[in-house]
């Protein structure tokens, strides 16, 4: 009676073995062994230090496309794209600091990094260092002027964004006790004399 017992169970645990083996070897697609190939090319030809292979290696990371999705990475990636002065990356590297995403947020940091993307002519920077100032997002107090210099600019380089929301400034906040008429002059002054600049480079 026990070797039959003993058979039964062979069985049992012969069958259920391999099917729980052959379950937990998941095999890939070719969709993902090309992104993984693909992400190890990049990764390679990132280690050069160009600016462009960083931030396409950031971009992997931060999707997850052929490696597992790694913000921290992510973030290094672009930081080292962004100080070698890629715009998209200075601008990247600006939106997670803010966000907190891959790195510790510093609303300080941010601004500094959305400043630099932004004077490049970046319109998605120009947009987020407005914001900042309107909302005085780790400011002491809002700088109703400052935003509104950058959301002109920022519309004048054809951000429809920008475009519909500077009506909606001027008639809520451009004006006593937030913004006087010399402060108003002046952003406009500011963003007309940064926007010639701009067109002459």
């Amino acid at each position: 009676m026990k070797p039959f017992v003993i058979l039964i169970v062979a069985c049992l645990f012969g069958s259920v073995i391999p099917a729980t083996a052959g379950a937990a070897v998941k095999k890939e697609s070719p969709a993902q062994i090309a992104a993984k190939k693909n992400f190890e090319s990049v990764k390679a030809a990132s280690a050069n230090g160009d600016a462009a292979k960083l931030r396409e290696l950031a971009d992997l990371y931060y999707a997850g496309k052929g490696v597992g999705r790694n913000y921290t990475e992510a973030y290094k990636s672009y930081l080292a794209s962004a100080e070698k002065g890629d715009v998209l990356s200075e601008a990247t590297v600006a939106w997670m600091f803010r966000n907190g995403q891959g790195v510790a947020k510093d609303y300080k940091k941010s601004m500094e990094w959305y400043t630099k993307a932004a004077e490049k002519g970046h319109v998605e920077a120009q947009l987020g260092l407005a914001e900042i100032y309107y909302n005085k997002v780790g400011l002491s107090s809002r700088d109703y002027a400052t935003a509104y210099k950058w959301y002109l600019i920022a519309s004048g380089l054809g951000s429809k964004d920008a475009k519909a929301f500077i009506p909606r400034m001027v008639q809520a906040v451009l004006k006593e006790p937030n913004v006087n008429a010399e402060q108003r002059a002046a952003a406009e002054k500011a963003a007309q004399d940064w926007l010639a600049a701009y067109a002459e480079k």
